[in-house]
């Protein structure tokens, strides 16, 4: 999250006496991947359209709801961070018709909410897999997580892999890095197209510098945003294997304190 990013970066030894009291419940393995929702669809079609944003837990709760069933049906894909598993949010997404929805839990909260990441679509996901960050955040020492899925797509041999990530933040930049690494060790395992998008976390010059360099090692390249006057660039959209034909990025929505992406692709 931006708000409170230069207050939590000067954080005081004082602060850690209370890490116990405020630390969260880390889910088992076992217990970290969620399903809900039902969809028809076996494979994406070969023109199709993503949808990016961290939600900031939608705190704005109706008027999030809103933003959120506007951009859904128009869509393909969508990938949420800071999403929540409680009494709110999964009501509103199972109002979603026709998308099937795969959530990673990050960590419970004391009243078992629970956050994490999420990815939603027509399609259903032919394989998802889930990696929890080597590192932990500080004084609360919760870990992030990458949700990747799977999906066939119309007219190709090949699938298409979409990871999902909710980037360390409040860490030394080797932290980032490690769970950048992490990520880019699994996804060089396919072949195909991919996409590796979300909150990537990254606030400073050596961090942007060090996504581009990791990823372009596996051929994937960053798109632009033409009206990006973003203070911190933390949300990111990398691809491979695909061609961009629009992308966006939604400066009037205010029911976070990020900014949605969108892009529509095509197979090259």
């Amino acid at each position: 999250m931006i708000k409170g990013l230069i207050l939590a970066l000067s954080l005081s030894v004082s602060s850690y006496a209370f890490a116990e009291e405020i630390q969260k419940e880390i889910p088992a393995d076992k217990d970290v991947h969620t399903q809900f929702g039902q969809c028809q669809h076996e494979f994406l079609p070969s023109n199709f359209d993503l949808f990016v944003w961290n939600i900031k837990k939608a705190e704005a709760k109706d008027r999030w709801a809103r933003d959120f069933e506007y951009f859904v049906p128009k869509n393909d894909l969508i990938l949420i961070q800071e999403g929540m598993i409680d009494s709110y949010v999964p009501n509103v997404i199972l109002r979603q018709k026709n998308f099937c929805w795969d959530f990673a839990t990050s960590f419970l909260e004391k009243d078992g909410d629970q956050t994490g990441v999420m990815n939603g679509s027509y399609a259903r996901p032919s394989m998802v897999h889930f990696l929890r960050s080597p590192g932990r955040e500080p004084v609360i020492k919760t870990p992030k997580m990458v949700l990747v899925s799977e999906y066939a797509i119309a007219n190709s041999p090949f699938t298409l892999w979409v990871a999902n990530i909710h980037g360390l933040n409040f860490v030394a930049n080797k932290h980032n890095r490690e769970q950048i690494e992490q990520v880019a060790a699994f996804l060089k395992k396919h072949e195909g197209p991919l996409i590796f998008a979300g909150d990537f976390n990254s606030w400073n010059g050596e961090r942007l510098a060090y996504l581009d360099e990791i990823l372009g090692k596996l051929k994937m390249k960053k798109l632009p945003f033409a009206n990006d006057n973003r203070r911190f660039k933390l949300d990111h959209i990398y691809v491979r294997g695909l061609e961009a034909t629009s992308t966006t990025l939604h400066n009037d929505i205010e029911t976070s304190d990020h900014k949605p992406l969108s892009a529509s692709f095509r197979l090259k």
